[in-house]
């Protein structure tokens, strides 16, 4: 029996060498810190994926600088979305970007600290929260660090802020009530789909400054000509789509 009892040990021994041996070559880790759930990306650098069980019962959370000593470049797409727990949010220095949907549907979450580092900010990514909520509440837009994130206004003529350097993907989505929009010469990205079925506006102009046009930013629109000037470094795939004469100086 005691033969038996040691060849078992070693079958299960062996067993978990396999499975160890097949987790190394093949299994994707999602690493956890107490809060977060994370990933490294391509550069080295740390992206935020979720919410830890005990990061969907804090109601303060703090997204650190670094995460196991490499720096934390963005938090992901959706990582506190329909957490109705959390009520602030601290992003500490040094992260340059908020993903799409990353706060989606926190309706309790009412303060948003955001470093000047953040440069990029995603579709719907304070969409139903208290925190934009109160953003709103006595302005036409919601600018965060030169960054254009939303627009309250549906219909009529529309300003962009001078000093707005990046319109963020879908910010006019649909709005087919909007006539007019006059773009400052000090934008310089245009996110995906950012006019994308605009059918009230007759016209887009361009300033001469803008470098970047994503991915279906001018699609589905009724113009029928749009000037793109010279400046323009990147034309995302079917930036025009259904534009007949885009003219490139």
């Amino acid at each position: 029996r005691g033969n038996d009892m040691i060849k078992g040990r070693r079958i299960i021994t062996s067993i978990m060498l396999v499975l160890a041996i097949v987790c190394m070559s093949g299994c994707k880790k999602t690493p956890k810190a107490a809060t977060f759930t994370y990933e490294e990306n391509d550069a080295g650098n740390i992206v935020i994926t979720g919410l830890t069980d005990k990061g969907r019962a804090d109601a303060k959370i703090i997204v650190p600088a670094t995460i196991d000593g490499k720096q934390v470049e963005g938090i992901g797409s959706g990582v506190f979305r329909d957490d109705t727990t959390v009520t602030e949010v601290v992003i500490s220095d040094g992260i340059s970007y908020i993903a799409e949907n990353v706060f989606l549907s926190c309706y309790n979450l009412k303060t948003i600290e955001i470093p000047a580092s953040v440069n990029s900010v995603g579709t719907n990514a304070f969409t139903d929260t208290q925190w934009e909520y109160d953003q709103l509440a006595d302005k036409d837009e919601l600018i965060v660090n030169e960054v254009l994130c939303k627009v309250k206004k549906e219909s009529g003529i529309y300003n962009i802020p001078d000093g707005v350097k990046k319109i963020s993907s879908g910010v006019f989505y649909n709005k087919e009530g909007i006539t007019e929009i006059n773009i400052p010469d000090s934008i310089e990205e245009i996110g995906a789909y950012a006019f994308a079925g605009c059918k009230g506006l007759a016209e887009v102009k361009l300033p001469s400054g803008v470098k970047r046009i994503e991915y279906g930013a001018f699609s589905d629109m009724n113009i029928s000509e749009i000037i793109v000037p010279k400046s323009v470094e990147y034309i995302g795939n079917e930036a025009f789509e259904g534009i007949e004469n885009v003219i490139k100086q």
